[in-house]
């Protein structure tokens, strides 16, 4: 697996690549993650089995296309490859610190800036992503509601039920979601996706961000999720707005886009996301009568 990795790092970088050091670092839910270093140019390994190849290829292209918008900073891609038994993801080595009032700040006018960046006229994406381990499917189409109720909202409540947490009736809860949704129809945004706190930080007094869940839709979704678990400083919020004001229908949609990373986290971790889902879906389905 190492040759592998030195081979690729070889291709990207033009010279050969000596592995003189590895050290694994705290992994995460999925991957094995390590530092490398050549002496020169350290490089972060995300390392699974071959089957998780074309996750890693998504993770490069979106990471791609998100420097490529030259909005935001997120890590560069050296390269994705294959062993015999093993996939990897190969990026740049960052000496990450945790996010700081002051570099989120910084990053608050960047993402607004992605969010009005690129001009799509439909919501969904060129491929398939993940949120977390999880598959989300980012089929085209031309209606924000019928996109995010379905692709979203319903499709997270059917691997819910798969896994044993039946929440809601998936039918009347998507069309719930759908008619809340119905005259909002938003210009298409490019979101990260995966966009908490977790997976934000400092470089060098620098905001960066990493493991995106990228699509086209609401750029409301982003902040939505941002404000889920812990939200972000109040600075950034502010500063966001001054570049992107704020919509006064967005209180009533964000427990909506919130719902996606409960059900989310409820089938992966359990536990209080569970009642956390349960009290939003019995809060909408009560405004609705």
């Amino acid at each position: 697996m190492w040759k592998s990795i030195s081979q690729v790092l070889a291709e990207h970088l033009g010279a050969y690549y000596f592995i003189k050091q590895k050290r694994k670092v705290h992994t995460g839910e999925m991957h094995e993650a390590w530092i490398i270093d050549d002496g020169i140019q350290p490089v972060f390994v995300k390392i699974n089995t071959k089957s998780y190849r074309s996750m890693f290829r998504a993770e490069a292209d979106q990471l791609a296309l998100l420097a490529k918008t030259g909005c935001i900073q997120v890590p560069q891609v050296y390269g994705v490859g294959c062993s015999s038994n093993h996939s990897f993801l190969l990026l740049e080595a960052l000496p990450f610190t945790s996010p700081t009032e002051q570099s989120m700040a910084q990053f608050a006018p960047q993402l607004a800036q992605l969010h009005q960046w690129g001009n799509v006229e439909h919501y969904g994406f060129d491929f398939d992503t993940w949120l977390g381990p999880v598959y989300q499917p980012n089929g085209w189409s031309d209606n924000w509601a019928t996109f995010f109720s379905e692709q979203r909202i319903g499709w997270q409540l059917q691997i819910c039920k798969e896994k044993g947490l039946d929440f809601a009736d998936i039918d009347k809860l998507v069309a719930l979601v759908a008619k809340r949704l119905a005259k909002h129809q938003p210009k298409p945004a490019l979101l990260h996706g995966n966009l908490w706190i977790e997976n934000c930080a400092t470089v060098t007094g620098k905001p960066f961000t990493y493991d995106p869940a990228c699509y086209w839709g609401d750029h409301e979704c982003d902040l939505a999720f941002s404000e889920l678990f812990q939200p972000f400083p109040e600075k950034f919020y502010q500063n966001y707005h001054r570049t992107l004001p704020i919509d006064e229908g967005y209180a009533q949609r964000k427990p909506l886009y919130q719902l996606y990373y409960l059900l989310n986290f409820s089938h992966r971790f359990s536990a209080h996301y569970v009642a956390l889902t349960n009290t939003v879906i019995d809060k909408l389905f009560k405004e609705n009568l």
